[in-house]
């Protein structure tokens, strides 16, 4: 059993041109174009870094693998697929654009962030962007495969924020629900109103800090949504949603919230679900006695909210929360603290 001073916060859940083209009730094709990058801020729902190997192997989206090639510890590049190598990245990390074309044969770029660590790694450098009904949308290719249509896999962005969801078929654009088919080399979203069952998810916040994110992602992986900000609803397909990670900010701190034990969320059709995650929290332990004392390590304490929803990276504020460690019958037969406070 365990005692906690918390400070966290309570979290529901209730179950142009072509670029920007106007809604057509049969549908509509939204451009897409690429921009790369370098000072990559944008938050990823599972963010993930791949082996450079000896080429991007991107022939079946930009029509070149862009082969690569060790001189000692530098990594040389052919970026636009003539068999030379074009940038030579150095040091422990680095940025470069690929040049290919599209199925169409229009020209088109894709970049990526380099790492030097235990051998070369690469990851998202840029996206694809363009507008629906005059709200900017942002596909990353998540899974560095070169394809952007990867469902579930893939991520996305809607408007100008810095956090992304899952690729999702349905997309919510102030209020309105569009179903969306990403071009697989990422140069269009063909998008069509959404008219199959729909209903309500509700973020009702009563914290200390702010909800940063909240990225849920239905059971199917079909659907994707960020409930962040959504107090007042946002509609949704009809699914189970599972909370798959968010972020809480208290000033400059930050605490991130992954899946855990919380159990998917039903939201039917016209209907909202319910469910408190936040506080209160408890804590799952790991503890020695070695010399008649107890011996407790920050590593080794889980933190989990009202749905089993678990908290990471977390510094409870102010002193070291108090442990009770107890017989199965409640009598008290050790008290423990973080090492280093009270």
């Amino acid at each position: 059993m365990t005692r906690l001073a918390i400070a966290i916060l309570c979290l529901s859940a209730v179950s142009a041109a072509a670029q920007d083209a106007a809604p057509a009730q049969d549908g509509f094709t939204v451009t897409l174009s690429h921009r790369g990058v370098r000072k990559w801020k944008l938050v990823l729902p599972n963010e993930q870094w791949k082996p450079v190997g000896t080429s991007f192997e991107l022939a079946d989206t930009l029509g070149h693998d862009f082969a690569t090639k060790l001189e000692g510890t530098r990594l040389v590049v052919d970026c636009d697929g003539d068999g030379q190598g074009d940038v030579q990245a150095e040091g422990a990390k680095a940025f470069v654009t690929l040049r290919g074309k599209t199925e169409e044969g229009t020209p088109i770029g894709y970049s990526v962030r380099l790492v030097n660590q235990q051998g070369w790694k690469f990851a998202p450098g840029g996206y694809r962007k363009g507008k629906i009904d005059g709200v900017q949308i942002r596909i990353i290719d998540q899974n560095n495969n070169g394809r952007f249509d990867d469902v579930g896999k893939d991520a996305m962005i809607v408007g100008h924020g810095k956090v992304a969801t899952y690729l999702s078929e349905v997309v919510n654009v102030g209020g309105k629900l569009y179903t969306m088919a990403v071009a697989k080399d990422g140069a269009s979203i063909l998008c069509t109103p959404y008219t199959g069952p729909a209903g309500t998810l509700k973020l009702d916040c009563a914290t200390k800090g702010k909800v940063l994110s909240a990225i849920v992602k239905s059971t199917d992986g079909r659907f994707s949504f960020d409930g962040a900000g959504a107090g007042d609803g946002l509609r949704v397909p009809v699914a189970a949603y599972q909370l798959m990670v968010g972020e809480i900010g208290l000033g400059e701190s930050r605490v991130k919230m992954v899946t855990g034990k919380s159990k998917p969320i039903p939201v039917g059709a016209d209907k909202a679900t319910r469910v408190c995650w936040g506080g209160p929290v408890r804590a799952e332990f790991e503890y020695q006695r070695i010399a008649g004392k107890v011996h407790l390590s920050p590593k080794a304490v889980w933190y989990y909210g009202a749905a089993g929803e678990e908290y990471r990276d977390w510094v409870p504020l102010g002193a070291s929360p108090e442990f009770t460690i107890r017989e199965p019958k409640g009598k008290e037969v050790a008290r423990a603290y973080f090492p280093g406070s009270c």
